[in-house]
Formats: structure tokens, sequence, C-alpha cells
């Protein structure tokens, strides 16, 4: 573990890792990645597999909530889909009826639910509540936060925009190359992001940006995949 990275933050990314190789066990888990999408921020956590990219943002006990809003837009700038992972201490009381509740105080009845302005049901966006526990009373009484959803991986979705700009000068020229794309030991950075945008569409990106992320080489990442692993 980086001298950098708290036990707490340990214990949820390692669940969150675990569950990732679960659920897309092609993928390729890469650690600490900067992106420029909507102002510059580092995810915690990518998963790329050959045609998809997920985002994770890790909060743990240690952790505020003020920055996730933008890191969120930052990151479904670049990615299919995206992660809140949150410690549950982030959760809040609301009253509720004994069918929901999860604790009672004082004769009255309460649930723990994510905080104003989150929701479960966001488009591209999911909230994983780390203890993964059940939560409610009841054993027949539903438990939304239960279970971490993942939706089904979609291999006919271009990746966003902004997912081009996860990638390094070299990349960007050796993506230029695989691709036929004309580009020269000058070709500037957003000359050659120009120049794919241009000539290339949404299925050789996606594929070509994941390719490249899956055979960089990282300080804290599962082992470089390349094109004919």
């Amino acid at each position: 573990m980086p001298a950098y990275r708290s036990s707490a933050e340990a214990d949820v990314r390692g669940a969150v890792v675990d569950r990732l190789r679960q659920r897309r066990p092609e993928a390729r888990i890469i650690h600490e990645i900067n992106v420029s999408t909507y102002g510059p921020n580092r995810i915690d956590v990518l998963a790329v597999s050959p045609v998809e990219i997920i985002a994770v943002e890790i909060k743990s006990a240690k952790d505020k909530l003020d920055r996730l809003p933008k890191q969120i837009e930052s990151m479904k700038g670049c990615a299919h889909h995206v992660i809140a992972a949150l410690h549950d201490k982030f959760l809040v009381e609301k009253e509720t009826g004994p069918h929901a509740a999860h604790f009672e105080r004082d004769g009255k009845f309460y649930l723990k639910t994510l905080p104003d302005g989150m929701s479960l049901y966001s488009s591209r966006l999911s909230y994983w509540v780390f203890p993964e526990v059940r939560r409610a009373l009841g054993s027949a009484s539903h438990d939304s936060l239960e279970k971490w959803q993942l939706p089904s991986q979609q291999f006919e979705a271009a990746l966003p925009a902004g997912a081009i700009d996860l990638l390094w000068r070299d990349e960007l020229a050796w993506l230029c190359g695989s691709l036929g794309i004309a580009a020269g030991r000058r070709s500037t950075m957003p000359e050659m992001v120009a120049t794919l945008r241009w000539h290339c569409n949404g299925r050789e990106l996606t594929k070509g940006i994941c390719a490249a992320l899956r055979r960089r080489e990282c300080v804290e990442a599962d082992a470089p995949i390349s094109l004919a692993s």
C-alpha cells in the first residue's frame, strides 16, 4: 500500500477492486490516473476492458464529499460508467415506516440513505456504500443499498469525447499509427486529437483508447495487456 494511502481508504479500495474483478474479469485495473476533462482531476480506480471504461471515486471514512459532484462530472466525461464508493458514515438518517426501517430509536423508525442530491438511479452512475451489508431490519424488506449494482457491459457504446484526454502524447501517436492517421514527430497533442476525431468513428476510438490504456506501463496497476493477449 502506498505511503500516502490510509488503511481506511485501502479497505474500501480493496472491496471495490474485488467486485470489479468479479463483474468485469477481463478488465485491467489501474490505480490513480489523471484526467483533464472538466478540470484537472485524478481517478482513484479505472477498470479498462477492450471496449469499456469504468471509473471509480473512493470516499473513505476520513474523506469529505465537497468535491464529489465535480469529480463525478469529470469521470462521466471520459468513462462509460462511474462508481462513487462511499463509506457508510456519509449516509443520513430519515424517518420511515417499520417495513423500510434500518433501525428503531425511541419508538420511531429510521432508515439510512444517500445524502440529498444523490440518487441510486442516476444515468451512468452507481453509488456503492461500504461495507456492503444488509441494513434493513425486516428479513423480507427491500434494502436498496444492500447490493452493489453495476449495469451489464455495453459492447456497442462509444466512449465520451473526453476519454481521449486520458492518453499521453506517445499513446496518441501510437493510436494515430494503428488507425492509419498521419502524425509526425512535431505533431502536438491537440493536433493529433483533432485529427483522430475527424477521421475516426466512435468504435475505432473506443477500441483504440482502451487498447492504449491496457498496454500502458503504470506505477500501480495490473500487468500491461497487449493487443495479442
